[in-house]
């Protein structure tokens, strides 16, 4: 729209002097000159063109004086310089910095005339990226539509040593990418400030991502990475929003939407500083890196639902170090063996979803420098498939607690450095004890837990223990009462023992009180067991058996064993046939009520382990001390491939005959006591 405005400053008195004049002739007077101003048509530009302002069509007689005055648009008045003769000239340029209406007014005048014209120059476009970068980038906010590009990367930008793209303090900065295309930061630098003006990285059809080569790439709050990892970069394997392969990194607060591959690939531990922080995944694997950068990872969030975090490891026998930590709520999937230096950590909260840990089928964790494992955390094969376990060594103590192990115990561990004895959920060598409670091992294809460290253990607590395929625990015979407390649940199947108990030789002795497993879980033995020094006290209801020859060896220190008529302590063999383990000597103080004794007599006990006794029983008594308190009432004897019990020469008589003492017999082979 123009507008075009003439005043004669006389105008008055110019009438008065026609009316004083009227007899003059018209034809001889040739009247005021005209004076019109004429800005040009409205037009239409590029960004960061330059646009002429084109006022010579402007008419007046004799000299004309111009001003061009910009009254305002998309960018505010005094922000906009013109560039050519301060805008006193006929033409003036300017280079449009931004998308939207340019209003301009033209005046001009002469002598005391003035006329006026306004201007309109609409700018609309995109600004065109591509190659290799020749210069710095200073990029601007163009596009007031935040929905709508300022620049489009119409082919591989490359960044190249010694050049960068520049952010503006303020604005909202949207690169559409076109179909295939990326950038490549190869020494370069791409940098958003911490405050500053927010990226959007788009297309229509899905691009290739950015791929860090060397140099720095940060991008931080509120900026988006969109429809990326459409195809792969050449020398690459798998694609990725954000490939990084060296260089220093830093995405802190930054969503990622519509990545058909992985949103962040990191194959290769990275040296230069790496952020990741406060990021918003959205891909199905919405990262996959080597496990050493687990330390560098911050917290995120992960768009449910995804699959998890790939964690790729150089395999067995390669220790890797750093502080590791699976952050609360997240999902990993390990995809090899694992060795750790320093201590693993995982963080979480019983109120939020589990910490989930997938791991390859056949894969393990060689835990090292020991764990940290907090609640709600799961550790199972990727699909429930089979796999090692946890193997914690060290000196560092273990504290577990509120976590699950599902299908591991699959095969021992052997990185070349460290082989495990057996199969195990978890398998315990480390020098210092530690604590595992509130958690549950499930379907282990080996032991639950393997404590193989005869110096150290783990306390249980509150735990379950649920179908595991060998023993539930397996422990060695002085750690048992500082290891095992009440509160443990074991579901076992039929024949397989809750607690293994390893006694490697006579100067290891059981001391303590072993509390009962519940149910009909019992202990087993799996070698002869020497009381050599110290108290021992078996609980109510606790089940003891034995492998076929062997036998429980009181030759110091006190035995109490007291149960109650509903809970009786139990001695029995395995297999709980008639005469299949050797049975018990009593060469010491000993409390034995409502005990059931049952199928010892296979073989012939060796007193103190020396001396074979006079006759096959299940009891043998062969203390020869003077008077003391020892009790022998309300037991069952039973079942035995000899006596039921055997009271040596000149040794205390326990009168379990007698009927005052309520004592059982029956079913022994060769009668029910015999006193030498």
């Amino acid at each position: 729209m123009k507008k075009v405005i003439s005043t004669l400053i006389f105008l008055f008195a110019l009438s008065g002097m026609l009316l004083f004049d009227s007899c003059k002739s018209k034809s001889d007077d040739p009247g005021p000159a005209t004076l019109t101003a004429n800005a040009g048509a409205d037009q239409t530009a590029a960004p960061f063109t330059t646009v002429t302002l084109d006022g010579s069509a402007s008419t007046g007689e004799g000299t004309i004086n111009y001003q061009w005055t910009y009254n305002g648009g998309v960018i505010p008045v005094g922000d906009l310089a013109l560039l050519s003769g301060g805008g006193t000239e006929a033409t003036a340029t300017f280079i449009p910095p931004k998308n939207g209406p340019y209003n301009f007014t033209l005046r001009i005048t002469q002598d005391s005339q003035f006329s006026e014209d306004q201007v309109t120059v609409t700018v609309d476009g995109v600004v065109s990226l591509s190659g290799t970068l020749a210069e710095n980038l200073a990029l601007k906010d163009i596009e007031p539509d935040p929905t709508k590009p300022d620049y489009r990367i119409t082919s591989d930008l490359i960044i190249p040593a010694g050049k960068s793209i520049q952010f503006p303090s303020s604005g909202s900065i949207v690169i559409e990418v076109s179909d295939n295309a990326g950038i490549i930061i190869d020494g370069g630098s791409m940098t958003t400030a911490a405050n500053g003006a927010t990226l959007t990285l788009t297309s229509i059809a899905g691009w290739k991502g950015i791929l860090l080569k060397s140099g720095s790439l940060a991008i931080h709050t509120f900026s988006k990475v969109e429809k990326g990892a459409k195809s792969i970069f050449a020398g690459q394997t798998e694609a990725a929003a954000i490939t990084a392969t060296g260089g220093n990194l830093t995405l802190q607060g930054i969503s990622f939407t519509g990545s058909t591959g992985y949103d962040l690939l990191m194959p290769n531990y990275l040296t230069g500083s790496i952020t990741i922080e406060s990021n918003s995944f959205s891909a199905a694997k919405p990262i996959k890196t080597s496990i050493d950068m687990l330390p560098r990872i911050g917290f995120n969030n992960f768009t449910a639902p995804y699959d998890y975090v790939v964690l790729t490891t150089p395999g067995a026998g390669t220790t890797v170090s750093g502080n590791f930590i699976f952050r609360a709520n997240a999902k990993y999937y390990i995809d090899g063996d694992f060795t750790a230096g320093s201590t693993i950590t995982t963080s979480n909260t019983t109120t939020l979803d589990p910490t989930t840990i997938f791991m390859k089928a056949g894969a393990g964790i060689l835990a090292s420098g020991g764990v940290n494992f907090g609640d709600n955390v799961v550790f199972d094969g990727l699909n429930g498939a089979p796999w090692k376990g946890i193997a914690i060594g060290g000196n560092n103590g273990s504290s577990i607690s509120g976590i699950t192990i599902r299908n591991a115990g699959s095969a021992v561990f052997n990185t070349g450095s460290f082989t495990s004895d057996v199969k195990a959920a978890i398998y315990h060598f480390s020098n210092s004890s530690g604590v595992l409670s509130n958690s549950e091992i499930k379907d282990s294809q080996g032991y639950g837990l393997y404590n193989a460290n005869p110096f150290s253990y783990l306390t249980l607590s509150n735990s379950t223990f649920i179908n595991t395929a060998l023993p539930a625990v397996s422990i060695q015979v002085d750690k048992v009462s500082s290891s095992i407390s009440a509160g443990n649940t074991f579901t076992m199947t039929a024949g397989v023992a809750a607690v293994e108990v390893r006694a490697p030789n006579s100067s290891i002795s059981p001391v303590g009180t072993w509390v009962a497993l519940g149910g009909a879980n019992y202990y087993l033995f799996t070698g002869s067991v020497f009381q050599s020094a110290g108290s021992w006290t078996l609980s109510p209801g606790v089940n003891l058996k034995f492998k076929a020859g062997k036998s429980l060896d009181i030759q110091a220190g006190l035995l109490t064993a007291i149960g109650t008529a509903l809970s009786p302590i139990t001695f029995d063999s395995q297999v709980g046939t008639a005469g299949t383990w050797a049975g018990i000597h009593i060469g010491s103080t000993s409390k034995l009520e409502f005990c059931q004794i049952k199928n010892g007599g296979d073989s012939f006990i060796f007193k103190f382990g020396v001396t074979q006794a006079t006759e096959k029983a299940n009891v043998v008594f062969n203390y020869g001390g003077g008077i003391t308190t020892n009790t022998f009432k309300n037991n069952t004897i039973t079942g035995s491939g000899g006596y039921g019990i055997l009271v040596e020469a000149t040794k205390q008589n326990p009168d379990a005959a007698n009927g005052a003492n309520s004592n059982t017999f029956s079913s022994n082979t060769s009668g029910n006591i015999i006193v030498k």
